[in-house]
């Protein structure tokens, strides 16, 4: 005898469901908090440079290899995120002409060097 599941109890068994997976996640967010709290390098709206090193092209041109000459750029940490590899990765807003914080966000990459600027 084959008893079938009703919609009721489908429906409690999502429900409970769905409240475990609200309380894990909860404790996920609470972890990534923790964890960015103890140990981030930059507090928000704080001004940061963002040097990308010299480095040489691989793609080869007409002259040979060429040397890309070293950038530096401005910005402010807007908020935190924490990757896969449990890296903090820091979202940046772009420093405009007047050296406000501007709406517009910049990027970075793992090899660019961020450095707290004093004011």
């Amino acid at each position: 005898m084959n008893k079938t599941m009703t919609k009721e109890e489908y429906l409690t068994s999502m429900r409970d469901l769905e409240e475990i997976i609200a309380g894990y996640r909860e404790q996920e967010r609470q972890l990534k908090e923790q964890y960015i709290n103890e140990n981030k390098q930059f507090e928000v709206n704080e001004k940061v440079k963002i040097t990308t090193p010299a480095f040489r092209r691989v793609i080869p041109d007409e002259e040979g290899r060429k040397y890309i000459k070293e950038e530096a750029r401005y910005g402010f940490v807007e908020d935190y995120e924490v990757d896969n590899q449990g890296n903090i990765k820091y979202i940046l807003s772009r420093m405009n002409a007047t050296g406000k914080k501007s709406y517009h966000r910049t990027y970075y990459s793992g090899l660019d060097i961020l450095e707290k600027v004093e004011e």
